[in-house]
This record gives C-alpha cells, structure tokens and sequence, in this order.
C-alpha cells in the first residue's frame, strides 16, 4: 500500500531538509520545478505553448521556475501572475525575478501582472495551462478574484496541469467548493491523501510524484494511517487454495438477501459468492421467488421461507433460519430485503441474538440497523454503506461527511469496532485500529443498480475462504472496481451491468494473478 500524508508531515519535511540537512528552500524549489518540467516534457511532447499562472507564496515560486525551465526547453510560454514582487514570498520573488530578467532578453517568454479576469483570455489558444497559485496550504473557500480565476480557467479546452495541489482543494480533506481541474497532478515531496478522496478524486486526474531532492529518511520514520490500495496488495490477499480443499472447507456463505420486490438482489448477491470462490453458498428466500432463483442460478442451494404468499422476511422465520446462519462462516445481509416493519424486526433481531460467525451488512439491512447501533456488537461485521445510507446511520448531512470523511469515517469503525466499507468514488474502507485504506479501482460504470450487490457477495465469498474481515472487504472492492475498469475495451462505461461484473470477476483473478505470478 502506498502511504499517504498530511499537510502538517509535508511541511514538516520542508522544515526537515531547511533545518536539518542544511538544504536551502530555493535549492527545494529548484530540484521542484526541475522535475516538474521534466514530467510535463515527457508527458506531452508535442506540446508547444503553456500558459502559467503564478500566485504569491512557494507554489508561485515554483510556477515561475518551471517556465523558466519550459522555456529553456524551447516552449513559448506566458506567465500571468499574482501581487507584485514586494508582496511575493522570499523563493518566489528570487524566481520572478530571474524569470523577469529572463523574458526581456528572449521572445518565448512574456510576464504580465494581474489585473483583470480579461487578461486570461491570453490563455485562450495555449495548448497547456499550469496551475500555481496556491498549492497545497490551502483550506477554506476560495475567494475573488482567485475563484474568478479558477473558473475562467477551467473553461479553456486545454490540457491543464496542477503543481502540488490543484487550487480551492484541501489537500488533507479532499473537499473544496471551486477548485482548478486538471488532467495531471504534479504533488510534491509525497502524495497527500486529499488528493485520492471526494473533490480531489474528481479534480486531481492522473496524481504522479515530484521528489524535491531529499531522499526517503524523513518519511521513514514518519506515522501515517492512512494508503492507497495497490495491485500488489490485491495480490497477496488473494485466498490460499490447498490441493486438498473440498466445498465446505472452500467457504459456506449464506445469503440473507432479496424479497418478493426485489428478487434480483438475491441472485446478484449469491451469485458473486460463487464467482469469488466460495465452495459452499446457500441463498434463502421468500416461498414466492424461489422458482425465479432456480432458474437464474442452477449451482445455488436455495432454501425458502414461508409459504406462497410470503413476499418478505419477518421476526417468525428466525427460527427457520437459525441452524443456517450457526452453520455458514459468513452471512451476507440486506440487498433487496425491503423496509417493512417486519423486516426491520427480523434483522434487528439477527444482529441482537449474534448467532452468526461474521456478517457483510448492506443496503436494507443497514437502514435497520440504525434504531439499534447504539447497542449493536458490530465486532465480526462489515458494514457497506454508500454516503446516502451512511449519512442515515450517523445523522449528518452527505456534504458534511464528504468535507470530514476522514475523520467521521474514522471514528464511526473505532467507535463500532467494525469495518466500515464506504462506498463512493472512490471506495473508502476505515478498520477498527484507525486504518483508512483507499481504492485505487474502478470507474463510473458502477454507477448502477446491483453493483452494491455484488460487492456485497464478494465479501462474504472472499472472507469464507480467508477469515479475515480486513483482507476480505479490501481485496473485493479493488477486484469489484478493477473488473469494471477491464470491461471499459468491451462494454464502456455506459454498459456495465451488474452481471457483467458477476461474469468477469475470475478472469480478473487471473489478470491480477498472471500479473505477479513468476513465469
């Protein structure tokens, strides 16, 4: 997994390589903005007119050296910036001027000090534009002319690179309300965690890494709880086989799920149990849809409840349930069971009498857990709710989790005990010791109705084989997003459906073991 860092450990490595390497700033801004230009050099090649907009602090000083160096290089480029050289920081100031100095003496450099939203129309036919304005100290709400800035920026049909951080995102929390959206993400030092969540996820584009010219020793020995979830890591979750394993020993799932509204919920969530590898998979249902089950999925062991006229679960069908649920080495609960009271009632009164051995709790499950979490032991359960049910179980607005998702999320698993699986672009999991893992799969063709499900089954089929709740919910929510990515060539985006996930789920096994596997 990749480490992911704070504002407050970024700074502190300035002051690391300033006070105890002796390095100066202007030496860390010029190893910066080297590598910076040489990844915008490499990247887009046949690139031959930037624009730069440079603000006052260190993230202008950067953008005042990389056009230095892009000219150098040959570009033309222009360079719109902020204040005036008096209210600049000491490095930037050092850089404007070079670069002022610079400009009278050749043709391909041109500086022009900010005074109106108009001057940005200098950019218009730019084939790239840099983002330095404010870099990575920022927090709070971008005000004028910044965010006039940011906005006529962001309607120029450019390429659009950030240095460090793009502009209006808060580089700890991922949130921002206007914010500069580029297509690659230069960050400096090391990768920030803002950058993978929320608005930096949707802001950021592709987020590579700028080493500033003073090793790893700092962050060796630096805390973090927080990653970005790799291939390799998938990798290595992956349950281990025996040659000797038979059905039971393989993993027994039962699937608590559907309802006579929702009958493909069921088969959904049972039928990525079997494509994950479980052995043994039972699926209870009402009497109603058991005919429509038997036909969708001949492997399952399907087992009703009730009679022909039971359309979903109630407290009394617990009883029938009860040695199954003891049996199976997980339960997955909720897809498609439905809100009526008496359903509620029977999973308030499954999560209470805790006969089961682990749960994947989801969907309708999770709107009836809320009356009791006070009170429930979620010790042996993963929890997977999208910011909509999450927000229901803990009371707070989906703009307030997403501007603190960290920290609630957080706190919600310590508090719980639990795996929390937040479900989102991207996935967020939280562990019970403080972990925050971040999924580094996926793609917009989730957006569906019966991806949940799946995830769900997924799960429950990885954890039977594993018994390990933190491998289990980590490595199915990377294959579930990595699986949509390998359709993209085939379905696109706009195809994707959940059984199309059900159906490739092996084949990205075997992509992701003949990835590391030695040949």
């Amino acid at each position: 997994m990749i480490p992911l860092y704070s504002n407050s450990q970024i700074r502190a490595l300035d002051s690391f390589a300033i006070n105890q390497l002796q390095t100066s700033g202007i030496v860390l801004m010029e190893n910066a903005a080297l590598g910076i230009s040489q990844a915008i050099l490499s990247k887009f090649p046949s690139v031959r007119s930037v624009g730069i907009i440079c603000g006052k602090g260190n993230n202008g000083g950067d953008g005042f050296a990389v056009a230095r160096h892009l000219s150098n290089a040959g570009l033309n480029v222009k360079v719109i910036y902020l204040g005036d050289h008096f209210s600049m920081s000491e490095d930037c100031r050092t850089n404007f001027e070079i670069c002022q100095n610079l400009a009278q003496q050749r043709s391909n450099l041109e500086l022009i000090q900010f005074s109106s939203i108009k001057q940005l129309k200098n950019f218009k036919y730019r084939e790239l534009i840099i983002d330095a304005i404010l870099g990575s100290g920022f927090s709070g709400t971008l005000k004028e002319p910044i965010s006039l800035i940011v906005d006529e920026l962001n309607s120029i049909n450019a390429i659009k690179v950030a240095i460090d951080v793009p502009t209006g995102l808060n580089a700890d929390t991922g949130y921002g309300d206007i914010i500069f959206k580029s297509d690659l993400t230069i960050t400096l030092g090391e990768f920030k965690k803002g950058l993978f969540v929320c608005k930096g996820y949707e802001n950021c584009g592709e987020i590579i890494l700028c080493e500033i010219g003073v090793g790893r020793d700092f962050f060796d020995s630096e805390f973090t709880n927080t990653f970005l979830f790799e291939p390799e890591d998938a990798y290595q979750f992956l349950p281990k086989r025996g040659k000797r394993i038979n059905k039971y020993s393989a993993g027994k799932v039962l699937t608590i799920a559907g309802s006579f509204q929702y009958p493909g919920a069921a088969v959904l969530t049972a039928g990525s149990t079997l494509h994950s590898g479980t052995g043994a998979s039972v699926l209870v249902i009402p009497q109603s849809v058991k005919k429509f089950i038997h036909k969708k999925i001949t492997e399952l062991v399907v087992q009703s409840y009730g009679n022909d006229d039971c359309k979903f679960l109630t407290p009394e069908d617990y009883k029938a349930l009860e040695s199954k649920i003891k049996w199976a080495d997980v339960i997955a609960l909720g897809p498609g069971i439905g809100r009526e009271e008496q359903t509620i009632e029977f999973v308030q009164k499954f999560i209470k009498k805790k006969d089961f051995k682990a749960a994947v709790i989801d969907a309708d499950a999770l709107f009836a857990l809320k009356d009791i979490l006070s009170k429930a032991d979620l010790r042996k359960s993963i929890l997977t709710p999208h910011l909509g049910e999450f927000s229901n179980l803990v009371n707070l607005p989906v703009e307030e989790i997403e501007k603190n998702i960290f920290e609630i999320g957080s706190e919600f698993a310590k508090q719980y005990k639990t795996i929390l699986v937040l479900k989102g672009a991207p996935t967020v999991t939280f562990t019970s010791i403080g972990e925050i893992i971040i999924n580094s799969s996926g793609n917009n063709g989730l957006a569906k109705f019966g991806s949940g499900d799946v995830l769900t089954g997924m799960i429950a089929g990885f954890y039977s084989q594993s018994k390990n709740l933190k491998e289990a919910a980590l490595l199915s929510v990377y294959i579930h997003g990595l699986t949509a990515d390998l359709l993209l060539g085939t379905k696109t985006e706009f195809g994707i459906v959940a059984t199309d996930l059900i159906k490739n789920i092996p084949s990205t096994i075997n992509f992701i073991k003949r990835s590391f596997e030695k040949q």
